[in-house]
């Protein structure tokens, strides 16, 4: 930041620096103009109100993010090849988008986390949207899956969410471009592809995963508030006071069971644990935490109590214990969806429950932004049709 740069650019830069450290929910006034180093005032001078500033400083966000995409687009104008090769392409860019240009990215979920609950942030939701299509859909072309580009562009969002959440670098790279191949296998109707990163990955996770707490009953139902709490709140809404109203307990019940924010984040961390995973038995799939639930419209609150939860790992050095349980304990139930949709003696790999797991999340993402669109909703039945061969 430069102290000859417009108060505008100087308050929505410190808005995507926020956005990044903390999110919206955890963004003031005042820190964002002690970070801009101005007084507060002008927030309310050249904007209103900080929900102007937000606003702007998403479409701010959407224009340096169709700036990063165009410039890849030049680069990539010469490049064509078969599946294949198109998923080596995939997970590039995703690391690039979520290492290169991590602002951008959280600003962009940050985005997707307000049109979640506020209309006026759907416009530029839709924006976001538009511009991952308009990226993937000519590349798709040149490669010659242009039908399969709505499976592109889901995939691109429901992988980046969770690329975003650091376990081990390496790790998590491997695996992420076994999943893109295991797009590529599907095109050709090929499932059960060897994953042996995502194993890996698996088998730590189940190693590091929390015991499940012996909790009586008002526990559990503060617990389930907390949850709440942060699908309506987010993390920084997490309080002891919001929490007591969400359970209709006194604030004392709550404190003497969750002393600290933090004991507070782990319960709802349990919580939605509990909901949405049961413990895993021996020769258990992997878990599917949330995403191939998507098509539940019930499970809406749930979805965003775990993407905000995602975030906040992803932040969070607290909660990187969590990183490895979020980012490959997954795909249970997709599993047995494809199972369903398969041939007989096809069997499909933790790879595939994953892949499709993404392939929801970021279907349900789009619909609970308001940026879905026919093309998108047919994005998943499009490739699966590929993959049972209908």
């Amino acid at each position: 930041m430069h102290a000859n740069e417009p108060t505008r650019d100087r308050l929505i830069g410190a808005v995507i620096r926020e956005w990044e450290v903390a999110g919206t929910a955890g963004i003031s006034a005042r820190g964002v103009a002690r970070d801009a180093a101005i007084p507060v005032s002008s927030i309310y001078h050249h904007f209103g109100e900080m929900d102007g500033l937000l606003l702007l400083a998403a479409d701010t966000v959407m224009a340096r993010a169709s700036d990063w995409f165009a410039t890849q687009a030049r680069l990539l104008a010469g490049a064509t090849g078969g599946a294949a090769d198109l998923a080596h392409l995939l997970a590039a860019t995703i690391d690039a988008w979520c290492e290169e240009r991590r602002g951008l990215a959280y600003a962009w979920r940050e985005v997707q986390s307000q049109a979640m609950r506020h209309a006026a942030w759907q416009g530029v939701a839709q924006a976001g949207w538009r511009l991952l299509t308009e990226f993937w859909q000519p590349i798709c072309d040149r490669f010659g899956v242009g039908a399969l580009a709505p499976s592109v562009v889901l995939l691109f969002d429901g992988e980046t969410s969770l690329h975003l959440v650091r376990w081990r670098r390496l790790i998590d790279r491997s695996a992420m471009a076994e999943l893109c191949a295991t797009w590529a296998g599907w095109i050709e109707g090929r499932a059960g592809m060897p994953a042996p990163w995502r194993m890996l990955a698996i088998r730590e996770a189940l190693a590091g995963q929390p015991a499940v707490p012996d909790w009586d009953a008002a526990t559990e139902r503060i617990a389930a508030a907390a949850a709440r709490t942060v699908a309506q709140r987010g993390v920084p809404g997490l309080t002891h006071r919001a929490v007591a109203a969400e359970a209709e307990q006194t604030l004392g019940i709550v404190s003497s069971r969750f002393r600290s924010s933090a004991d507070l984040l782990r319960a709802a961390c349990e919580a939605l644990y509990r909901q949405i995973v049961r413990p895993l038995g021996d020769g258990d799939a992997p878990v599917d935490l949330i995403a191939s639930r998507t098509e539940r419209t019930g499970d809406d609150l749930a979805l965003r109590a775990f993407f905000e939860l995602t975030l906040a790992a992803s932040r969070d050095p607290a909660l990187q214990p969590f990183a490895a349980q979020l980012r490959y304990l997954r795909g249970r139930t997709s599993i047995r969806h494809l199972r369903a949709i398969l041939p007989t003696g096809r069997v499909p790999s933790a790879a595939d429950g994953a892949l499709l797991s993404a392939l929801f999340s970021g279907q349900t993402r789009a619909r609970l932004t308001g940026g879905g669109t026919p093309r998108l909703d047919e994005g998943v039945v499009t490739i699966l049709d590929r993959l049972s061969g209908r």
